[in-house]
C-alpha cells in the first residue's frame, strides 16, 4: 500500500516537473543568429561578428550598454578561444532608451527583431577557435515577466586560399 502511494507521488512529481519545464521553454522568446562580415579570412584581417536576435512580438532584451547601477542585468557577449583578439566592446544594434517604472530610470533595450550586437575581432592565426556566449534577459511588455537565456555559438572562419 505504501509502495503504491510512493509510486503515484513520484509519477505526479515528474508530471508536474515536465509541465513546468515545457511552460518555461515556451517563454523563450528570443532566437539568435550569427553573421560574419567576411567569409574567407587571413591572419591579420579584422571582421565583424553580428549576433542578431529575432524577438517575439511584445518582448524585449536589455542592451549591453546598460547603466550597471540601475538594476536590470545587461546582456553580455563573451568570446573565448585562441587565434583572435577583441577590438573594443560589443556594440548594440537598434537599442532604444526607455524609462522603466520598475527600475525608476532609463534602461537600454532592444525591442525589434534584427537588433542585437556587433563585436569586432582581429584574426591572429589560421583557423582560430572561437566560442561566443550570449547571456541575456528577455522580458514581456505585456506581463512584465522576464526570463534569463543563454545562446552559444562555435564560430568557424575559413581561410582564403
Amino acid at each position: 500500500m505504501k509502495r503504491k502511494f510512493i509510486k503515484k507521488l513520484i509519477v505526479l512529481c515528474v508530471s508536474i516537473m515536465m509541465v513546468l519545464g515545457l511552460n518555461a521553454q515556451s517563454l523563450v522568446s528570443a532566437h539568435w543568429s550569427l553573421e560574419k562580415s567576411i567569409t574567407l579570412i587571413e591572419p591579420g584581417q579584422e571582421l565583424e561578428l553580428t549576433f542578431k536576435v529575432n524577438l517575439d512580438d511584445t518582448w524585449y532584451i536589455y542592451a549591453t550598454d546598460q547603466d550597471p547601477d540601475l538594476g536590470p542585468i545587461p546582456t553580455s557577449v563573451t568570446l573565448e578561444g585562441q587565434g583572435f583578439k577583441l577590438i573594443g566592446n560589443p556594440k548594440p544594434i537598434k537599442a532604444k532608451t526607455k524609462y522603466d517604472e520598475v527600475w525608476e530610470g532609463d534602461t537600454r533595450v532592444i525591442t525589434e527583431s534584427g537588433g542585437g550586437f556587433i563585436q569586432r575581432i582581429k584574426v591572429l592565426e589560421p583557423n582560430p577557435k572561437i566560442k561566443a556566449t550570449i547571456n541575456y534577459t528577455v522580458c514581456s511588455m505585456e506581463t512584465g515577466q522576464c526570463v534569463f537565456g543563454e545562446q552559444e555559438f562555435i564560430i568557424k572562419l575559413n581561410q582564403s586560399k
